[in-house]
């Protein structure tokens, strides 16, 4: 059964690793977004198939991307977990279609990311309804106060070459985090998180935006392959340290 949604949690976020979900989106906004999406792509939401479209960094280029990822409810979270200091890097939309055989591996983020220090937060926010069989988000409580190294999948079914080692995974701690439309997720870098395929005829449509602090150099020279979708926007407070002056972002025209 789907929740309602409850408040986001600084104490949960901060010893379990994740607060949520709770409603962020109104059922109208999500629905907007919803179609914006598939406008997008170029496919019609009553019959969804697969895309070869690239789903990152969609707030470079649309506003209204731009604007869904700098939602108020998002920013409110955001200011409890890092501060009055907030910088927009990162917002990559999570779309898997119906009987999408891909999954994501458990995996900690920080893991793919080059940044100093590694402060992190993720909003993960479903536009339609993310449930069990269409590949729901799944976390396990409690992970993110260690890191630990990653290592081959060894499968194509995997959307990552690299995952965490089963070893290291109790699968009977995990939580699935079913979402109805707007409902909002959030969890650190380094919390073990991932979703298993879209065994189901509904598509699942979500999006991630991510978000740190003034303070964190991004580790350009090391990210590797296309690094255009790194860019920083500040969204509220003050940057003075100034640190990636070189990829910082301009907000798209309306």
């Amino acid at each position: 059964m789907i929740t309602k949604g409850k408040p986001f949690s600084i104490e949960q976020f901060r010893e379990e690793g994740y607060s949520g979900p709770t409603q962020g989106l109104s059922l109208q906004e999500a629905d907007m977004y919803y179609n914006r999406f598939f406008d997008v792509i170029q496919q019609s939401k009553y019959e969804p198939g697969p895309t070869k479209m690239n789903l990152s960094a969609w707030h470079q280029n649309h506003y209204w991307a731009y604007e869904l990822a700098t939602h108020p409810s998002i920013i409110a979270a955001m200011k409890q977990i890092l501060g009055e200091d907030l910088i927009l890097w990162a917002m990559h939309f999570w779309y898997k279609e119906p009987n999408n055989d891909k999954f994501i591996p458990w995996h900690q983020d920080i893991n793919y990311w080059p940044m100093e220090p590694a402060i992190n937060a993720t909003a993960w926010i479903s536009l339609g309804w993310s449930i069990r069989e269409n590949g729901c988000l799944r976390v396990i409580p409690g992970t993110h106060k260690a890191h630990v190294a990653h290592v081959s999948t060894g499968t194509d079914q995997s959307a990552f070459s690299e995952g965490l080692p089963a070893e290291a995974i109790d699968e009977s701690k995990a939580v699935d985090l079913e979402m109805s439309p707007g409902q909002i997720a959030f969890f650190n870098e380094a919390t073990f998180h991932g979703s298993e395929k879209n065994n189901s005829n509904i598509p699942r449509v979500a999006f991630s935006v991510r978000y740190t602090t003034p303070e964190v150099k991004f580790l350009m020279e090391e990210w590797g392959g296309d690094t255009t979708r790194i860019r920083t926007y500040l969204v509220h407070g003050e940057d003075r340290p100034n640190r990636n002056e070189a990829i910082r972002g301009i907000v798209p025209q309306k």
